[in-house]
């Protein structure tokens, strides 16, 4: 990522780290690929993230990617699953995801406001990749995707467990790997849906 790209982001994203800031959030794609998605690391992560949902869910029916974006994750999950639903704050991400993954069904919002949710039956498998650190209230997010999702997963940065790991130790019958590159970990969370956070 070059440094004025980095400056950028971090100029746009202050304050909007930890909260919900949909405006701010929505502005980082008045620059294409904001979050550097196009990275080896990045499709490093996308591999193995598939790779264990495939071992543990197998072939997905019907899968909901919180946090979209502009469908670079997107374009992987819908190699282990039949239709893909995405949501993002962003409008102008939602239309670059619907233009990279033209089979897929994507909509503005978020998991409580996302219009593309109204009247769905319940996903097979609801996924929230590198997303809950711009959430405001996690437990209500983790409860949402629980009541929308046969089954969840989730995903983040190992350098934010500390603050996210304990939404994730009340979950009973939840699953937990590492996924690791280099000095990079990600942490992925994984449970049946139904569950309270």
């Amino acid at each position: 990522m070059s440094y004025l790209k980095e400056l950028w982001l971090r100029t746009v994203i202050r304050g909007a780290h930890y909260r919900q800031r949909n405006r701010r959030l929505a502005a980082l794609y008045w620059m294409r690929d904001p979050w550097g998605m196009e990275s080896p690391r990045e499709t490093y992560r996308f591999d193995q993230t598939n790779r264990i949902i495939k071992e543990h869910f197998g072939q997905v029916d019907r899968m909901l990617e919180v946090g979209c974006g502009e469908g670079h994750q997107s374009a992987h999950l819908l190699e282990i699953c039949r239709t893909l639903y995405g949501i993002d704050v962003s409008h102008r991400a939602v239309l670059r995801a619907k233009r990279r993954c033209p089979s897929g069904i994507f909509g503005k919002g978020d998991i409580f406001t996302a219009k593309i949710l109204e009247g769905t039956p319940r996903f097979d498998l609801v996924v929230a990749c590198e997303v809950l650190y711009y959430m405001e209230n996690i437990p209500a997010v983790l409860n949402r995707i629980s009541q929308i999702g046969s089954a969840c997963f989730v995903t983040y940065y190992g350098v934010q467990r500390e603050r996210l790991d304990p939404h994730f130790a009340k979950l009973n019958d939840s699953q937990k790997a590492t996924i690791g590159l280099q000095d990079t970990v990600w942490k992925a969370v994984w449970w049946r849906g139904g569950l309270s956070v």
